[in-house]
């Protein structure tokens, strides 16, 4: 019979996950790892194996802790103009927080050259999902009359996943209330105009 594991996975995944944000894949050691979770080596890779199936599992973990409330919003019915309102004051806001820490999925890529591809696929499927959120509700709000039908759905998406990866990236330097608020502003005018 087998012992019970004498740790909270979650919280260990929450601290790997954390320490993963904080320093970028290359810039985490097991060594690293090992201290900040409080984990010792052998249940760290039992649990987990190596640092790839670590990542890929914080990976997991940080997409239904961190980006729940996005994907609350660009799903909630009904689709249209008011889930991109929302989904790019959401990002603001987060980007103007004090524990702005961007997105671990847009540093991941930042970092393309030196994680897997294993790792690469998993970033791009989880970013090509949301880009799928934004299209369906760009789509809708088409359908609705509330933006032009001469707009093109597939480059405003293209359009706001950017806007989205270089939010993060200010708020991790920057927290100009005013400048990020301006951005989302005419963001929404280009979407409606």
């Amino acid at each position: 019979m087998s012992r019970p594991k004498g740790y909270d996975k979650q919280a260990i995944l929450a601290a790997a996950t954390e320490l993963f944000w904080q320093r970028g894949y290359d810039g985490t050691s097991m060594n690293a790892l090992v201290k900040y979770t409080g984990l010792n080596r052998h249940s760290m890779y039992g649990e987990f194996g190596d640092k790839e199936r670590l990542f890929l599992a914080c990976i997991d973990y940080y997409v239904i802790e961190s980006s729940k409330e996005v994907i609350r919003i660009l799903r909630k019915e009904p689709l249209g103009l008011k889930n991109i309102e929302e989904f790019i004051d959401n990002r603001v806001q987060y980007a103007l927080s004090a524990d702005c820490k961007g997105c671990l999925m847009v540093n991941t890529v930042v970092e393309n050259e030196v994680v897997s591809d294993k790792i690469n696929a998993k970033v791009d499927a989880i970013l090509k999902s949301q880009e799928n959120l934004i299209h369906r509700c760009l789509k809708a709000a088409q359908e609705k009359g509330e933006i032009s039908k001469q707009k093109d759905c597939k480059t405003l998406t293209v359009y706001l996943s950017c806007l989205f990866r270089g939010l993060m990236n200010m708020g991790k330097v920057s927290k100009d209330k005013a400048s990020l608020k301006k951005l989302a502003g005419i963001a929404v005018s280009a979407i409606k105009k």
